[in-house]
């Protein structure tokens, strides 16, 4: 009886090691909508069926690296000594500059060109210099989408926070977003590589001022910053707009596709809709794609022990355990495997311990893992 005891007393905390953070009881909101529903399952074909295409071409993964990722810089230039081209282009202009004299009108459509090539050399202070001067030249504003975006993308490739800061400060002051907008990604992006939340929050301000009609893309790194500051209820709200928009790519990598597929169910759960968030997961655990499905098997597991159906956990938790690696919960969902076992033993053997072998605390919400996998941000 001793030993039923102190088996008792080791159970308990070890099944409370084993679940992440209890979550509070959160405001209770409807679940998704028919249009949010339907919306959803687009979103999940149009990725399965855009990894199928790729893979059956044998390509990989088209992702450009951040700062230089966005679908208007996505070159498709083949010719043979490129950079060669664009080192003599340079080499001609810089004879030519200083010739043109002060009394003579420069195009800075020219000075454009100039930054954009530098920038291709990787030459970032020297292509600075020339956004400068484009913007000196672009008295009538021509080019300030174009200066607001590539300047800010060179500062962060050169990893000068200095300018970088002076460009976001520069698009938080400008009076509207709308032509702006890819400024502002690039201003959020580098706010959370760097942990930036005084910054975060004026830039999430100043869209949320002006920003009703944000472009998808926008609209995905507003979610992902709502996200990262745990406002979880804005970040949900923004993520059903996105899905209430269909499948099509939204100008999004796979990765990040794939984290609004597994933040939707994550952000329903903790806001008190688990069956809601249960019927994702099982989408996502029939999905064609492993990682997917293996998340979605995984919360899927993670609910059933949760609910006391112990024995479906184990085999859930076994099955995921055993299966293609995709990350380090795993290791988590190999531990669970056998302490559900355990669990489904101690409920059927019928001891006073084992008949209410329930989770601690699940009158309350207890938490199961819930942080999405971060898409790929790039780092500096």
């Amino acid at each position: 009886m001793e030993n039923q005891r102190m088996h008792k007393k080791m159970v308990k905390p070890l099944l409370m090691s084993a679940l992440l953070l209890a979550v509070p009881a959160a405001t209770a909101w409807a679940g998704l909508t028919n249009r949010e529903s339907d919306g959803y399952l687009q979103w999940l074909h149009s990725l399965e069926q855009a990894v199928e295409g790729r893979q059956k071409s044998g390509q990989e993964e088209g992702n450009l690296l951040y700062p230089f990722d966005q679908t208007g810089w996505q070159s498709i230039e083949t010719r043979p000594y490129r950079h060669l081209s664009i080192g003599k282009a340079i080499g001609e202009l810089e004879r030519e500059w200083p010739l043109r004299g002060e009394d003579r009108t420069a195009s800075p459509l020219v000075a454009l060109a100039n930054a954009r090539n530098y920038m291709n050399l990787s030459e970032f202070d020297s292509s600075l210099v020339w956004y400068d001067k484009t913007a000196e030249l672009d008295t009538e504003g021509n080019f300030l989408r174009e200066v607001q975006r590539e300047k800010m993308a060179t500062a962060v490739a050169q990893q000068d926070s200095l300018r970088v800061q002076e460009c976001i400060t520069n698009t938080i002051g400008q009076s509207a977003i709308t032509g702006q907008e890819s400024a502002f990604i690039l201003a959020l992006r580098w706010a959370l590589v760097t942990r930036d939340k005084k910054t975060i929050d004026l830039l999430l301000q100043k869209i949320d001022q002006d920003g009703d009609n944000l472009p998808d893309r926008l609209r995905f790194w507003v979610a992902y910053a709502h996200a990262w500051r745990k406002d979880r209820a804005t970040a949900l709200a923004n993520l059903q707009v996105l899905v209430r928009s269909g499948g099509l790519s939204r100008d999004l990598a796979e990765s990040q596709r794939a984290w609004v597929l597994k933040a939707v169910p994550d952000f329903l759960f903790l806001a008190g809709e688990q069956q809601a968030a249960r019927e994702l997961y099982e989408v996502l655990a029939g999905s064609s794609l492993p990682a997917l499905a293996s998340w979605g098997g995984y919360q899927v597991a993670n609910l059933d022990l949760l609910e006391g159906r112990y024995l479906r956990a184990s085999v859930g938790f076994k099955r995921i355990c055993e299966a293609q690696r995709h990350g380090s919960w795993q290791d988590h969902a190999c531990a669970m495997a056998d302490l559900a076992a355990k669990m489904e033993r101690l409920k059927s053997e019928g001891e006073p311990y084992g008949v209410s072998a329930r989770l601690p605390g699940t009158d309350q919400e207890a938490g199961i893992d819930r942080t999405p996998s971060a898409p790929a941000m790039g780092t500096r």
